[in-house]
Parts: structure tokens; C-alpha cells; sequence
């Protein structure tokens, strides 16, 4: 039922926007198509379901909402060629603070990582209000640490209003039930939970703390109890990348109720700059697999849905660098990605039209950038 509610919608959004019934037929199969090629899979097979609405990605609003009509709307507008006008963008990673109470190992930002933060509630409310004048449907909080900052997240997340599904990334440190049903009614949607191994002592090694592990699942419960979808991200190294720990990770993940689970590769940036962290052919063959036979094959319908960037950057290209998302890190300054860090001026005085045109310009440093 759900899948057939979200076709009807999409295509009477594409007959809304088009006013020709043959061509919105048309863009729809275009854009199902599209959606085939981009993660290799037949369709949508699996959802989550929370809010009631649902969900098929961690990085697209769910249905219904006014969110999910702006990001058809987006997708129907780059099916014309409209891709550079503004209102195309349709994902930001905005970090809210330097703040963070672990050491984690990969930490991207760990350049920024600092015991006050450099931007304020109200310098973060102004690119906010950019954000939303552009159209994103969107919004995911990043840090830092954004609970080391939770009366501001909370008027941030209040701010999205209903054009917006907000998410967080986070560690679930300290997340209790209480928070949680806070950030549920200030309108937060999902939260991307780090948790980096199914072993509690090998998770809380890669952290730096020996509570780590027990605020994740913590945190994946509360959220959980407060309708709040539930993303397990995970940094899969060259060590982790094996069909027992990957397998062992599902079951962890489904035991524990997870919706998604966000497989992302190391990359040489923050913490890892100095290290080779990059996956052989054997270990992303092994993701690749795994991402392919999670999503596809029936025996594990009941298993979280896989969500991995690696597989379709590799074979489409990348979709950052203000193609479709961008990230502002912790400093307002405006990245390609959390993991492409080249600034190209700060967001509370550079025009986000202008660091979006010098983004596609650079590109992606790991991937070529997709503009289709």
C-alpha cells in the first residue's frame, strides 16, 4: 500500500508540474529509472515505517509530507534541466558545534573539535534562513557533538519547520528518553546513530570511551520510544569489512529495532589524514555484495534497509559538492562534503549561489561530481 501511495503522489506531483499527462507519466518512469541505476537495486522493496509516514532512505524526506513534495518537485525539475537554478539543493550537513565529548578515531571534523563553539544560535538561525530560502527539504545536524548543544538544537530543529525533515548525527552519548521526546516535539525526524562495531569492547576502543557503546544502543531505544527513525551509521575499515562482522552488525541492528543501517568508507580527512585508510578491491566487493543482497533478497526483508554512498559514487559519481547536498562544518564555512574539505567561503558572509558555482567547479576530490 505504502509503495502504491507514493507513486499516486508522485505522479500527480509530476501532472501538477508538468500539465501534460503523457509527459508526467513519462518524468515519473524517468525518475524511477533513475533511481535503478543510481543504487542497483529493482525498486523500492523495503520501507520504514514511523509517524506515520515512510521511509526508504536516510537521506530523502519520507511520505507524506510537505518535505517529500519538495523533494519530488526538485527531482522533476532536474528531469527538465533545471539544475542550476536555485531550489535544486536539496540536502545540507550543518555542524552546530565544535564541541564533543569523545576522541573518536575517524573523527572528521577533529581539526575543529574545540571547547567553545565559534558560531552562535543566532549566526546558525541566519544560515538556516538561507537554507530554507533555497529550497532544501533536507536538514541533518551534525557537530561536533550536536547534543553538547541541545536547548540550541532544539530551537534549530524548531525553526525547519514543516518544510523540512531534520535529522541528527550523533553518538547518542547522553541521549536519554526524556531528550528524545523533546527532540520528537520540536519536529525532529531521524537520528543517525554512530556505532562502528557489533563488539561493545571494539566499539568503544574506536571512540575513545568505555560508555560508548552503551549510550549508542541507549540512544537507538529512547528514539525508538519516541517515533523518532533510527539510523545505525557505520565507518567500515578495511579491519570490520568482512561477511562475519557485517553479517553480525544486521542482526545487532535488527535486534535492536534500527530502520537504516548507513555504511560510509574511511577517508583520509581529520583524524585519518595521516593514515591510508582506503578499502581494497576485496573489502568494497564485500560491501558492494552485502549492500546488494540486503536490499534485494527476500530472507532479509525484515533486516534494516542498507543505505551506502560508496556504491553509486563509484558507478554514477558524486552527488555533493552543491550538486544535490553540501556541508557547512562547525567553522560556517561551506565543504563539498564532510569528507572533501576545501572551503569556498563562509556561510554567514559568502552568498550560498557563489560557493555552490566554485563547488561544482572543484568537484569532488575522490569522486568526479554527478550533475544529472
Amino acid at each position: 500500500m505504502a509503495r502504491m501511495g507514493i507513486l499516486a503522489r508522485v505522479l500527480w506531483l509530476s501532472l501538477k508540474f508538468f500539465g501534460f499527462p503523457l509527459r508526467a507519466v513519462a518524468s515519473v518512469k524517468k525518475l524511477v529509472d533513475k533511481r535503478k541505476s543510481i543504487h542497483g537495486i529493482p525498486g523500492i522493496v523495503k520501507y520504514v515505517a514511523a509517524g506515520g509516514r515512510y521511509f526508504w532512505s536516510v537521506d530523502s524526506p519520507g511520505w507524506s509530507s510537505r518535505a517529500f513534495d519538495s523533494f519530488i518537485t526538485t527531482e522533476l525539475r532536474r528531469a527538465t534541466g533545471q539544475s542550476d537554478v536555485p531550489g535544486t539543493l536539496q540536502t545540507v550537513i550543518l555542524a552546530i558545534t565544535n564541541r564533543c565529548p569523545l576522541k573518536c578515531s575517524h573523527c572528521y571534523e577533529w581539526n575543529n573539535i574545540d571547547e567553545k563553539d565559534r558560531l552562535k544560535l543566532t549566526d546558525l538561525i541566519k544560515i538556516l534562513q538561507v537554507l530554507k530560502e533555497n529550497g532544501i527539504g533536507h536538514l541533518q545536524l551534525s557537530g561536533g557533538e550536536p547534543l553538547a548543544r541541545f536547548e540550541d538544537l532544539l530551537t534549530i530543529i524548531r525553526e525547519t519547520g514543516p518544510d523540512i525533515d531534520s535529522w541528527i548525527l550523533t553518538s547518542g552519548f547522553g541521549l536519554t528518553s526524556e531528550m528524545a521526546g523533546r527532540l520528537k516535539e520540536a519536529g525532529l525526524t531521524g537520528a543517525n546513530i554512530s556505532l562502528d562495531h557489533w563488539d561493545e569492547r571494539e566499539h568503544n576502543v574506536f571512540r575513545n570511551h568505555q560508555r560508548s557503546f552503551h549510550w549508542a544502543r541507549q540512544a537507538v531505544l529512547n528514539c525508538r520510544e519516541n517515533d523518532i527513525v533510527v539510523s545505525l551509521s557505520l565507518c567500515a575499515t578495511s579491519e570490520f569489512a568482512t561477511w562475519e562482522n557485517l553479517g553480525k552488525y544486521a542482526e545487532l541492528a535488527k535486534d535492536w529495532g534500527a530502520g537504516f543501517i548507513r555504511i560510509l568508507e574511511p577517508r583520509r580527512v581529520g583524524k585519518f589524514a595521516g593514515r591510508d585508510s582506503r578499502l581494497g578491491k576485496e573489502q568494497l566487493d564485500i560491501l558492494d555484495d552485502f549492500y546488494l543482497a540486503m536490499n534485494r533478497e527476500s530472507k532479509y526483508r525484515e533486516y534494516p534497509i542498507i543505505s551506502y554512498p560508496g556504491y553509486h559514487q563509484r558507478r554514477m559519481g558524486c552527488f555533493g559538492a552543491g550538486n544535490r547536498y553540501l556541508y557547512i562544518d562547525s567553522n560556517g564555512d561551506y565543504q563539498a562534503c564532510p569528507f572533501c574539505q576545501n572551503g569556498q567561503g563562509n556561510a554567514l558572509t559568502t552568498e550560498i549561489s557563489v560557493a555552490i558555482k566554485k563547488m561544482k567547479a572543484n568537484g569532488c576530490h575522490i569522486y568526479p561530481s554527478n550533475h544529472n
